[in-house]
């Protein structure tokens, strides 16, 4: 992919030099040393025995990110798209690139907004430090623009919360309030936390037997009602009974397990060539020689050789490719128990009803609400019932709201790009009469079909598991 040709690197670059105009170039080095000290804290991601055996994988596993400034690392990222090729994480990029881009596309109206720039200063503080929600509010602002719609930034008030902004168009005046919810709920954190710890046993058993092997394991009750050591032990018996040298299904009630080995020397013929970054689908794909958009992976992999890409001046960080391993364990994992799907499928009852109260009684509201759908297709279409019945079924007491528009934003990680598909779930007293477009992040070439994301997958899933595929 030549990225200096693509749109999408052109207006995300057009984004970041309009917010590193609006903090100054001293102030952006400043906080982009902050960021670039930040990763050369760990860069060296070799966990310890006592690391593995505490379960203490999440330096390794979760998507990193500069947690106290995520504006500055959101900053970093675009920057190194032209600037420092090589430099990247994946997973994180795919969150924050159809924003900046968005924005870049409209970035000469944007300016033009009333109110627009106590809106960066916002979003720009690094004491708030929460750059999600203004980014969302930009781009609702921008759907608008796109509309025909005149908009205005609203100044917060000190003693009550206001709506985001108002618009206006052929003498109609509407509020509108942006609300955006956490990418993860509490439940999938806890749950990956449980995973951990089973995981550790499944390589603790992989180690034992001088394994090195890929499991895949569809949990049929919630994770933590499973013992502890249940995937050590069904290693075991996976082992032991020759299962593994045929791949079949392991059946259980908890679980259904399988395994296969993995080709050391494969993996590191085709790493010679091409290295991967640590975490990376790339790395997937050499170690299993298989790659999920969807699924859930954990690796523990014992790196032999590690390259850093790119010259070093003090700018190049997450720019390490490993081009050889000693060891390498992994699994793919998912849980279609009822109640974890129910409790990963966040209702957006709550923030619907903070949103409302900011609407005044003596002004027409609109409600829009912006959540990334990457718990997997089943909690998303368990979130869409759930979705449906709380805007239908809630009171919305003395105020006036016009419409309420639900943004399900899914970013995807490929192995050599990204992609992103947006579902909007709208509900109007007048439909058509505030929106004609409501998709956000409506960029050149977008395919738009009048169905969910969710709803393919599932149909795509079948599809795979009716051709024998996991």
């Amino acid at each position: 992919m030549n990225t200096e040709m693509d749109e999408w690197v052109i207006s995300s670059k057009k984004t970041l030099n309009w917010f590193i105009e609006h903090l100054g170039e001293p102030e952006w080095h400043r906080r982009r040393k902050t960021v670039i000290d930040y990763f050369k804290s760990f860069e060296i991601t070799n966990l310890t025995e006592a690391e593995v055996q505490a379960s203490n994988f999440d330096r390794l596993f979760h998507p990193i990110a500069v947690y106290d400034d995520w504006m500055s690392w959101y900053m970093y990222l675009i920057e190194s798209l032209v600037d420092r090729p090589g430099v990247d994480d994946p997973l994180q990029s795919a969150r924050i690139y159809p924003f900046f881009s968005a924005i870049g596309r409209q970035i000469e109206e944007l300016k033009t907004v009333s109110g627009i720039e106590d809106r960066l200063k916002v979003m720009l503080n690094e004491r708030q430090n929460s750059p999600d929600s203004t980014l969302f509010e930009l781009t609702v602002a921008m759907l608008y623009l796109r509309n025909g719609w005149q908009v205005k930034f609203l100044k917060e008030g000190i003693m009550t919360k206001t709506p985001d902004f108002e618009i206006t168009k052929d003498g109609k005046v509407f509020w509108v309030e942006c609300k955006r919810l956490a990418k993860v709920p509490e439940y999938a954190d806890k749950e990956r936390a449980e995973w951990q710890k089973r995981f550790r046993h499944l390589t603790n058993a992989m180690r034992i037997y001088k394994i090195m092997a890929h499991a895949e394991i569809i949990f049929k009750v919630p994770v933590e009602d499973t013992p502890e050591e249940s995937l050590g032990g069904a290693f075991y018996h996976y082992f032991k009974s020759g299962m593994l040298e045929t791949g079949s299904w392991l059946r259980h009630e908890m679980f259904d397990f399988r395994a296969q080995r993995i080709d050391i020397a494969r993996i590191n013929k085709r790493l010679d060539n091409l290295g991967a970054r640590e975490n990376s689908p790339q790395m997937i794909q050499v170690i299993i020689d298989d790659y999920d958009m969807h699924g859930s992976y954990t690796q523990l992999v014992s790196p032999a050789e590690i390259v850093s890409f790119g010259p070093d001046d003090g700018l190049h960080v997450l720019n390490r490719f490993v081009h050889g391993i000693h060891e390498a364990y992994s699994a793919k994992w998912d849980c279609i128990a009822e109640t974890s799907i129910d409790k990963k499928a966040k209702d957006v009852k709550k923030m619907l009803s903070k949103a409302v109260s900011q609407i005044p009684e003596n002004c027409a509201g609109i409600i829009h609400i912006g959540y990334e759908t990457v718990m997997g297709p089943a909690v998303e279409l368990k979130r869409h019932q759930k979705t449906k019945e709380s805007v239908q079924s809630f009171r919305f007491e003395k105020k006036t709201i016009e419409a309420v528009y639900c943004h399900a934003i899914q970013p995807l990680c490929k192995l050599d790009n990204w992609e992103c598909a947006e579902t909007t779930l709208y509900f109007e007293k007048h439909p058509g009469l505030i929106l004609s477009e409501n998709l956000l992040l409506d960029g050149p070439g977008v395919i738009k079909r009048n169905s969910t994301h969710w709803e393919e997958d599932l149909i795509n899933r079948n599809a795979n598991n009716s051709l024998g595929k996991p």
